[in-house]
């Protein structure tokens, strides 16, 4: 997909976005269709389709960002927002509706009907091979922290 067929990426050149927040290298903008009130979106302003697609830098912006959105919704809807889901959707399988990378900061209040289900009967799955386990962790980025599977 190229930028001009990315409504992401349109709405962030026409200034069409409820912008909360600028940095560098991402935006922070209200959710059109808001699961709760406060719903803001962390977008970078390049165009790249998931999270794996984005530089280190972006990722850092993005996730400082989102940080600080959690903490403006915390303090502006302190009466009703009781926690946060952070949700990145990455790929048409996940359920990512827009192919652009993008962070969710949702505030969440008792009672408010959005949930994710787990299908439990899918479980024990099988476990990695030591095949799998090794290609993952040879895979990981040296320059981030080695995860423990």
């Amino acid at each position: 997909m190229n930028d001009d067929a990315c409504s992401f990426c349109r709405n962030i050149a026409e200034d069409g976005f409820d912008v909360v927040a600028r940095g560098e290298r991402v935006l922070a903008v209200l959710d059109r269709h808001p699961i709760n009130r406060g719903h803001v979106l962390v977008i970078p302003l390049r165009h790249a389709p998931d999270l794996a697609s984005l530089t280190s830098d972006e990722v850092t912006e993005l996730a400082l960002v989102a940080q600080s959105a959690d903490r403006a919704i915390r303090d502006v809807l302190a009466a009703t927002t009781t926690g946060t889901n952070l949700v990145m959707s990455n790929g048409e399988d996940a359920d990512q509706g827009t192919p652009h990378a993008h962070l969710h900061v949702i505030p969440r209040q008792p009672g408010d009907g959005y949930e994710f289900r787990e299908d439990a009967t899918r479980y024990p799955l099988a476990p990695l091979s030591d095949g799998e386990r090794a290609a993952l962790q040879s895979g990981m980025d040296p320059r981030t922290p080695r995860l423990t599977l």
